[in-house]
């Protein structure tokens, strides 16, 4: 196992420090993970290290949803300590466990993201033997989409997964009943969040430009204007947004930020509404963009939680999700809108409502974001590390 040094933490071996050792298992670098992990590392409470699976991410990759090579323009390594637990193919697999395990002997507490990848299950096996305690991280939820057999396999890998745990750190509302579900296991708060500040100062520092950006685009700023920001594929629905907007009357402007199979089609609305597809934006000018913007919409047939719309709420936007969305109880509620699934008339007629008073409810967003920060999530992840780390720190001494 390969130690790549990201920050002031040492050497595993010389670990002394009295903070909970907390290590993160992950399957790779994610732009939206990685400012979490750097804010642990700053606010020190806890002795972090986080091994990824792979590195895909920290350097270009094809990505087939946007259908392009990406290379994300933030960094995803600086800033904190971490470790290289490389995946290997089957025949490999108890090479990888034996390195797995040194691993989690120097924790003190692990959080494993997901409970799917073989590489978590069998981590999971790893720290019961070790006695390590594990946390539970991911955007699962209570009801399955899968039939028959697989989904009879899913409730037994879950249910084992979720009872064994020492706790759980749910991104959400319905995220923390799929745990209930299954368990009655800790939970300690740690909402799914972006670096809000960052998106907030960038936009607003973009917003006086919005209408030469408009114009720029053949758009009357006097519009209001809807943003997608995603990969143009069925999942997403982006061609209900398209629709929404020709059933409107083109009242609305529609950018859509992203890129994907379905831009072909999209192009037809292009040439005669309001409607612009941009491509893929990268994360550093993404808020300018959304500075742009009035409306946040998310139509999604499936979508576990949908953290584009933290960045768009971030940003002033109000949010029009789907009921696929997860983060509608969370964010999204109270706010915005959420519509059925798929009912294009619903999201046409949810715009409609949003823009008729953007100001009201724009003025409850901040208080809003200000519980689904960086700062926020790193505070859950401090408090199960202190109150559960001490049982591997007890059975040292």
């Amino acid at each position: 196992m390969s130690i790549a040094q990201q920050g002031s933490r040492g050497e595993p071996a010389s670990r002394t420090s009295s903070r909970p050792r907390l290590g993160v298992l992950a399957t790779h670098p994610i732009q939206y993970q990685a400012p979490l992990y750097q804010e642990l590392a700053r606010r020190g409470a806890v002795d972090l290290d986080v091994a990824y699976l792979s590195r895909a991410g920290a350097s270009p990759v094809r990505d087939p949803g946007f259908g392009i090579t990406l290379a994300w323009d933030i960094d995803l390594l600086g800033g904190y300590h971490s470790s290289d637990l490389t995946r290997r193919p089957l025949a490999g697999k108890a090479a990888w466990l034996a390195a797995a395990s040194n691993w989690l002997r120097r924790q003190d507490i692990v959080v494993l993201h997901g409970h799917t990848v073989p590489e978590m299950l069998l981590a999971a096996a790893a720290c019961r033997v070790l006695g390590v305690p594990y946390l539970l991280r991911g955007d699962s939820q209570a009801e399955s989409l899968a039939a028959g057999p697989r989904r009879a396999l899913r409730h037994l890998v879950a249910g084992t997964m979720v009872r064994n745990a020492a706790g759980a750190l749910p991104i959400g509302e319905r995220n923390a009943a799929f745990y209930r579900r299954y368990g009655r296991i800790p939970q300690y708060r740690a909402p799914y969040s972006v670096d809000t500040e960052r998106f907030r100062l960038r936009a607003d520092a973009a917003r006086p430009e919005r209408a030469d950006r408009l114009a720029s685009l053949g758009l009357d700023a006097e519009r209001p204007t809807v943003i997608f920001s995603g990969k143009l594929i069925e999942m997403k629905r982006p061609l209900d947004l398209a629709r929404a907007i020709e059933r409107s009357g083109a009242q609305f402007n529609l950018l859509l930020l992203g890129d994907g199979p379905l831009r072909r089609a999209l192009r037809a609305y292009e040439e005669r509404l309001p409607v612009r597809c941009l491509g893929f934006i990268n994360q550093a000018e993404l808020p300018s963009w959304y500075a742009t913007g009035d409306i946040l919409a998310l139509p999604s047939g499936r979508e576990p939680w949908g953290l584009v719309v933290n960045e768009g709420m971030a940003c002033g936007l109000i949010p029009v999700v789907s009921d696929a969305v997860g983060c509608g109880p969370d964010l999204v509620a109270g706010i915005g809108e959420v519509f059925p699934a798929a009912d294009v008339g619903a999201l046409a007629d949810a715009l409609h409502r949003v823009a008729r008073d953007v100001p009201v409810r724009r003025a409850r967003l901040r208080d809003r974001m200000a519980g689904f920060t960086i700062a926020a999530t790193a505070a859950g992840y401090e408090r199960a590390a202190v109150a559960l780390g001490h049982r591997r720190r007890s059975s040292r001494s």
